[in-house]
């Protein structure tokens, strides 16, 4: 069997690490990357926290998994890749009811200021802490990842953008920009904010992903944070900060739809997340690092995409995975590589989940 993974971010990668972990010795496994490097887009640009109860049923299962795999599996790295954070929601307290989630524990006005005492007292009216929460080094994970994939046989070509998809003979011929060819008996599509528009090239129904821009900083500060300070996040989805080596990583957690392309950050969006970081907490932002734009891509019903499109053989979609993309990361890729290989998933993974993230729905809906 040839498997062709259209997308180099975490989704894409995951997989080809856990494909070539359990494919026949004589099965080909290639990553098709458009840009000069991987990760370019939404993977290089995460918050890099992983909050386990975070998102719906099927993702907080999906990241359970994920998690208590990395953690398994990082026991003989010399660094590790990922580490218990705390994750503080504060607000008003209809925010706050609204967005506590399953394990979250509920914490009184002076329990918020325990926690994260540079929250102006007048800012908010109570909280909750998720102890659950684990921070990630991203693009260490994921070039872990890629490493593995490649020393097991895997090959990634960069520079690979997509331009045509034949079906012949029962596999698929694909061409890139530069003129070589690929064959496939498989083609996955984690194209991340193009997998709809890579959908089409090989005939099939776009699912009505949406790309949604995210944008952060990286500041310094006048009074460091410690490194054990919790992830800080105002309810109501205004905006979240988190310790950083340089003093922030901080995002005003947008929502807007916007279309797949190089997303980059605007001056008003970044100013009016300094402001209300410096008019609700006590940091006192010196400089703006660096600041950036990446796109999570969605879909329609929030819950990822994970599954053989019913309608175009040999097409496989892994995408949509929104803000869960790393926390979901190893058990999407164990799914997909049970349902590549077994055509059915293993009873690690409830029948639920595996429903509320297959393509078929979309087709049931008509």
């Amino acid at each position: 069997m040839k498997y062709v993974i259209i997308g180099g971010g975490i989704a894409g990668i995951s997989l080809a690490e856990e494909l070539t972990r359990r494919v026949a010795s004589n099965d080909q496994v290639t990553v098709l990357e458009a840009e000069d490097r991987l990760a370019y887009h939404t993977s290089s640009r995460a918050a890099q926290q992983l909050t386990l109860s975070y998102g719906p049923q099927a993702v907080r299962e999906l990241t359970e998994f994920t998690v208590q795999d990395l953690d398994k599996r990082q026991q003989g790295l010399d660094e590790p890749l990922m580490w218990q954070s705390d994750f503080l929601l504060f607000g008003t307290q209809d925010h706050v009811v609204e967005e506590m989630y399953p394990g979250m524990t509920p914490l009184t006005h002076q329990e918020v200021r325990e926690h994260a005492p540079e929250i102006r007292p007048e800012s908010f009216d109570d909280g909750g802490l998720e102890h659950r929460s684990v921070r990630v080094r991203a693009l260490p994970f994921l070039h872990w990842l890629a490493d593995q994939a490649t020393d097991r046989g895997a090959n990634t070509v960069l520079n690979a953008r997509m331009i045509r998809a034949e079906r012949v003979g029962g596999l698929w011929q694909l061409t890139p920009e530069d003129g070589q060819e690929f064959v496939a008996d498989v083609v996955i599509n984690a194209a991340g904010a193009w997998a709809d528009i890579v959908a089409e090239a090989f005939g099939a129904r776009p699912l009505g992903l949406i790309p949604k821009r995210r944008t952060a900083l990286e500041a310094a500060l006048a009074t460091p944070l410690t490194p054990d300070h919790p992830l800080v996040c105002r309810a109501g989805h205004d905006y979240y900060y988190r310790y950083d080596e340089l003093g922030i990583v901080a995002s005003p957690g947008e929502d807007e739809p916007w279309h797949a392309e190089d997303a980059q950050p605007r001056d008003a969006d970044v100013q009016r997340l300094i402001d209300r970081i410096q008019t609700e907490t006590t940091l006192e932002i010196t400089e703006v690092i660096r600041s950036w734009c990446g796109l999570r891509t969605e879909g329609p019903d929030g819950e990822p995409v994970n599954g053989f499109d019913p309608q175009v053989p040999g097409l496989f979609w892994l995408a949509g995975q929104s803000g869960y993309g790393f926390q979901t990361s190893l058990a999407m890729a164990t799914l997909a590589t049970d349902l590549l290989i077994d055509r059915t998933a293993g009873n690690w993974v409830s029948a639920d989940a595996v429903a509320r993230v297959s393509p078929d729905r979309f087709y049931q809906q008509g």
